[in-house]
């Protein structure tokens, strides 16, 4: 079985619901990884400044889906079956990490969570929670 690590951008309310459900539903649902084209973008790159490439591409995701009562982006990064990570719809995303996850991801698949510490600004970076500190996370919100 080949991995591939994702990112998947959060709100505070589907952050939530994934602790309430232990997975992330709504499949298929756009994430980021590391792709073809993120490679073909940076090719004297390494596989640290791809992966940072496709974790920024889904911090702005999560920018998208704030509500007006949420501040904190959230990224939650997993691994998951490699045949469930497919290209996204044509003309349905412009990053070129974008992927389309074709299943559900369980709670079980998450490594980590990165999330906007306090007083942070959109330029700055997220910090990371183990996944099991998603309780620490969530009273944070």
């Amino acid at each position: 079985m080949t991995v591939t690590r994702i990112y998947v951008p959060l709100n505070a309310s589907m952050l939530r619901s994934l602790d309430k459900e232990r997975v992330l539903r709504g499949a298929p649902f756009l994430a980021h990884a590391v792709t073809e084209a993120v490679r073909a973008a940076a090719r004297d790159a390494g596989q640290d400044e791809w992966e940072y490439t496709a974790l920024s591409d889904a911090v702005r995701g999560s920018a998208s889906l704030l509500t007006s009562r949420e501040s904190r982006r959230i990224v939650a990064a997993a691994d998951v079956e490699s045949e469930v990570v497919g290209s996204p719809a044509p003309g349905s995303f412009i990053d070129e990490s974008a992927v389309s996850i074709s299943e559900s991801v369980a709670l079980s698949r998450i490594a980590s969570f990165h999330i906007d510490g306090d007083d942070s600004s959109e330029d700055d970076e997220l910090l990371w929670y183990d996944v099991t500190e998603l309780p620490a996370i969530l009273a944070l919100l």
